[in-house]
This record gives C-alpha cells, structure tokens and sequence, in this order.
C-alpha cells in the first residue's frame, strides 16, 4: 500500500486556505494590492523558483532559505511482502536559515502559552 502524507488528516482538524482566501490575504500584506495581480506575481514566483530548480538544481531563497534537489541513495524498502532494494531517486529538499528558524520558533511558542 502507497504510503500516504499527513496533509489529508490534518484538513479535518483545521481550516485550511481555499486559493481566494490566500490571495486576499496576500494582496492585503501587499498594500491591497488586486488579487489577480497578486496571483500574476505569485505564480511568476514559483514559475521563477521552479526554471532555477530544473537549471541548477539550488535556489537561494532571502530570507528563508534553500531549495535543493538532492539525489537519495539506494535504499532498503517494501514492494509488498518482499524486502527490495529503491533506486537512487531525486527529492526537493528545504534547508531553512537560522533566522528563520528562530523566528518561527519563537512565534509558534508565543501562541501556545
């Protein structure tokens, strides 16, 4: 059986942004600026991370940190029943920065006392 991310369970819990609600909050960071060209920016951003991903493998994100694609050794694993070895295979990676890191940590620990 394939092995299913988390995300589905944590929907039920959750109210998660449905896209309209993503851009209005976006364009609201932005000055209110109008969805539909915050849409435009936004969508050329990923455009823009994903052609630098396919090129060099690694971007450098200000701020955040980086996006690699890193090749994975083979490895051991389970087709079934039987114990197989898995081709090295290619996976994005987040590497985030230690500003970051602290900033979120303690934001997150903020909310919760």
């Amino acid at each position: 059986m394939a092995w299913t991310p988390p995300t589905r369970h944590l929907r039920q819990d959750k109210k998660l942004l449905d896209r309209k609600v993503f851009f209005r909050k976006l364009s609201a960071h932005w000055n209110y600026l109008g969805a539909e060209v915050t849409m435009l920016f936004y969508m050329g951003f990923v455009k823009m991370i994903a052609k630098e991903l396919r090129e060099h493998k690694f971007v450098r994100l200000p701020y955040l940190g980086d996006l690699a694609i890193v090749t994975q050794r083979k490895r051991p694993g389970w087709a079934g029943r039987a114990h197989v070895i898995l081709e090295p295979t290619e996976v994005l990676k987040f590497y985030p920065k230690e500003f970051f890191r602290r900033y979120l940590r303690k934001h997150f620990n903020s909310r919760r006392k």
